[in-house]
């Protein structure tokens, strides 16, 4: 049986993998009973789930070029996901 959607590969340590499972979690992405990163991500790309910043915000021109990363990476999954 063959994928109907594209895969990317997340290169992150272990302590990154559990807080990624851990929000996951927290935001009812799951397989099953399972922590499901990817769901998270195409929650993110969808713009189901807003990205903010803790107690610590950056500095206005920091956070103005990090919001426009962040926009550019959502607006290419949300392509990625309409090619398919």
């Amino acid at each position: 049986m063959s994928r109907k959607n594209e895969s990317i590969t997340l290169s992150v340590d272990e302590g990154q993998k559990a807080q990624l499972e851990a929000i996951a979690l927290k935001f009812g992405c799951t397989w099953g009973d399972k922590p499901n990163v990817s769901e998270l991500m195409k929650r993110i790309a969808a713009g189901k789930l807003e990205i903010t910043w803790g107690d610590e915000a950056p500095a206005p021109e920091k956070n103005a070029a990090i919001m426009k990363a962040i926009a550019t990476i959502q607006d290419g999954l949300s392509l990625l996901l309409r090619s398919l």
